[in-house]
């Protein structure tokens, strides 16, 4: 009686498996890709696919019929896509030509490309260069914000210090603490602006459609505030959902954060692939009659581990603080590299405009590695077959 509910387990879990591995390889003929993962990436020659890239390094010059997605500590892409450009990481330099839009989030992140779409960028230090072209809106948040390039239609900034040096096609809206236009500056609609003190419009700078200040009141403290408190609870839920894990299931929990451990690089590429995939290939399976259970299971699935895989992400990043303050050595709390790497994260998280980068890179190495590790684990299963006892006649 047992082994019949054991098998019934065994098998319900390998449906599970093989449910989310119909929902991403049915439509394989729409979701075609060229993936590379390591610790220096590089590559030119011409790819006929969406490209997805992840590394310590990742440099591309390749000509790119499809989209193309990057992370890494150091990104920099040159080449010319005809699709759009996703790309996150320490450092981003994106060059080119992309025939649709660019999304950038980065630490430091300087734009020399020419879009055919909109623009949305984030980071530390955010640079759209004079010889960029933006075809569309250009949409910027970032502690030090430099936009010398062109902009087609629209333009919102949102930093520190902003310095605008290009010329907007469109409106100018503008938050910051200090703004300048510089000399080369032309806005052809209306800027309309909120900072600590006027505007400095330097000798040369042209505003067709005048200017408007917008006052700054008290609600830049209470957003503060309620900031300072989500953080707080997010990290306290983070930390529990890793402790509870780690007590409920160690080996578990263990195996997933090791898998980010061994294999970073390819752990970021699946979760960039899970999380832009997955949902598509739900939307697709709708259609049929046969894929609509699968659809429904493979979402619930999704949506149930993409924003807690985190914590394997943590696990991770306390493990790696650890392992360097005792020079390499390894050590045995089970527990203490959990409470290490959701503070360090979570405060990661607070910094502003480069925080979600951080975030970024947490949900892809967490859910890449829940899902590789589950993966390998089913594959690795004796076939249900197999284990069966000989029947007796």
């Amino acid at each position: 009686m047992r082994n019949d509910s054991q098998r019934r387990i065994s098998l319900r879990a390998r449906c599970w498996f093989l449910a989310m591995s119909l929902m991403l390889a049915s439509p394989l003929p729409a979701l075609a890709f060229v993936s590379r993962s390591g610790h220096t990436v590089s590559i030119s020659q011409t790819v006929e696919d969406d490209l997805y890239l992840a590394g310590g390094i990742v440099i591309s010059t390749a000509t790119v019929d499809g989209d193309v997605v990057a992370a890494g500590g150091q990104v920099d892409l040159a080449g010319q896509t005809t699709g759009g450009v996703l790309a996150a990481g320490g450092t981003v330099r994106v060059g080119g030509t992309i025939g649709r839009a660019l999304r950038a989030a980065s630490g430091s992140l300087r734009v020399d490309a020419k879009t055919g779409g909109d623009a949305i960028l984030s980071g530390g230090i955010v640079s759209v260069a004079p010889g960029a072209q933006i075809g569309r809106d250009l949409v910027v948040a970032g502690g030090t914000v430099i936009v010398s390039g062109a902009v087609g239609r629209n333009l919102r900034l949102r930093g520190g210090d902003v310095t605008v040096g290009g010329a907007v096609q469109g409106d100018a809206d503008i938050r910051a603490r200090k703004i300048i236009l510089l000399p080369a500056a032309r806005i052809a609609g209306h800027l309309r602006y909120a900072s600590e003190q006027p505007v400095e419009i330097q000798s040369g700078a042209r505003i067709a459609g005048g200017t408007e200040r917008i006052p700054i009141t008290e609600e830049h403290a209470g957003r503060a505030a309620g900031g300072l408190w989500f953080r707080l609870v997010e990290g306290l839920a983070l930390l529990a959902l890793g402790l509870v894990l780690l007590g409920v299931i160690p080996q578990g929990t263990s195996a997933v954060i090791t898998e980010a451990e061994a294999r970073f690089g390819r752990s970021v590429l699946s979760g960039f692939i899970l999380l832009v995939t997955a949902p598509v290939a739900a939307v697709l399976l709708l259609f049929t009659v046969i894929g609509i259970p699968i659809s429904v299971m493979g979402l619930l699935l999704y949506l149930a581990t993409l924003y807690p895989s985190q914590v394997f992400a943590a696990g991770w990043l306390g493990d790696q603080i650890l392992r360097w303050s005792r020079g390499g050595e390894s050590f045995r709390a089970r527990f203490l590299p959990m409470v290490i790497g959701t503070v360090v994260l979570v405060l990661l998280f607070a910094i502003p405009y480069a925080g979600w980068v951080f975030r970024l890179v947490a949900v892809f190495v967490g859910f890449g590695a829940l899902w590789t590790t589950l993966w390998r684990a089913a594959m690795s299963r004796p076939a249900l077959s197999g284990a069966l006892p000989p029947t007796t006649p």
